[in-house]
């Protein structure tokens, strides 16, 4: 039998031919191949494998059933809404569930704050909403172009929180700082965690691939959602307390979100 290094022309021509027409009758094999395959066992052999079991034609019938049988497990499917779309019914569940808890809590926030005050961290509140609406759309979008990272998204959100709270308020430290600010904390994080199942609804019927990043910008627009209801209800407009607790409520929400997102995918891997 012929090794690689003693192949002769001929043979680089049968497989060539083998190449381009694998299990083709030998009828249409060149003339050159047909002469070389009575020549060379080794090509012969292999010829006569590569033929071996893979019918010359098909019928008609068979290629009828396949096509029955496809068409038959064919299913009507809706189009997928474009990224810009999904990131809207993102910013409608924010709304959906900010607007009903700011109702009821009240907006003693509103009173405490001057017109340019409320103006800004409201710009600065709808910006982040906007940016984490984008961010998850694309993220339940395969192949949709991310002009930000995940990370990136996340960063700009509690840089601009931060920016805009040491700016826009005076530095007071309360009087009896962890009894005032508990109840914050605690009040947030209530309104995170019924909102993230109803932000998670809306990402299901998308395509996540990757569930840790999903997962803390879920918790990340979860926790945005206690943020924005607190500052418009809470009466403590001191910068101190906003950064602590109030900006502790976004923190400790992308931290679950990551946490629950990683537990999730390893017991998906282990098949739980």
């Amino acid at each position: 039998m012929k090794t690689l290094t003693e192949l002769t022309p001929g043979c680089q021509a049968v497989d060539r031919e083998l190449d381009r027409g694998f299990g083709a009758p030998r009828s249409n094999l060149s003339e050159q191949v047909c002469r070389h395959l009575e020549q060379c066992e080794r090509c012969r052999i292999l010829y006569e494998w590569a033929s071996r079991g893979i019918p010359s034609s098909s019928s008609p019938e068979l290629y009828g059933k396949i096509q029955s049988a496809i068409q038959a497990s064919l299913q009507r499917v809706s189009p997928r809404p474009s990224a810009r779309a999904i990131a809207f019914e993102f910013g409608a569940a924010f709304l959906l569930g900010a607007i009903p808890a700011a109702a009821m809590m009240g907006l003693g926030g509103v009173e405490k704050m001057n017109v340019f005050q409320l103006i800004a961290i409201t710009v600065v509140l709808a910006l982040g909403v906007a940016l984490l609406a984008l961010s998850l759309a694309w993220q339940v979008t395969p192949g949709s172009l991310r002009r930000i990272s995940v990370r990136g998204a996340v960063s700009i959100l509690v840089a601009g929180f931060i920016v805009g709270v040491v700016f826009l308020f005076p530095w007071h430290t309360p009087e009896a700082f962890l009894a005032r600010g508990w109840p914050c904390l605690r009040l947030g994080l209530l309104m995170a965690l019924p909102s993230a199942l109803l932000f998670w609804l809306v990402a299901r019927r998308g395509a996540p691939l990757e569930m840790k990043a999903l997962g803390g910008t879920l918790g990340a627009i979860s926790g945005l959602l206690g943020v924005s209801v607190l500052q418009f209800h809470c009466d403590r407009q001191e910068t101190e307390h906003l950064l602590f607790w109030h900006g502790g409520v976004l923190l400790v929400s992308i931290a679950a979100g990551v946490l629950i997102a990683s537990a999730a995918g390893h017991l998906r891997r282990r098949g739980v």
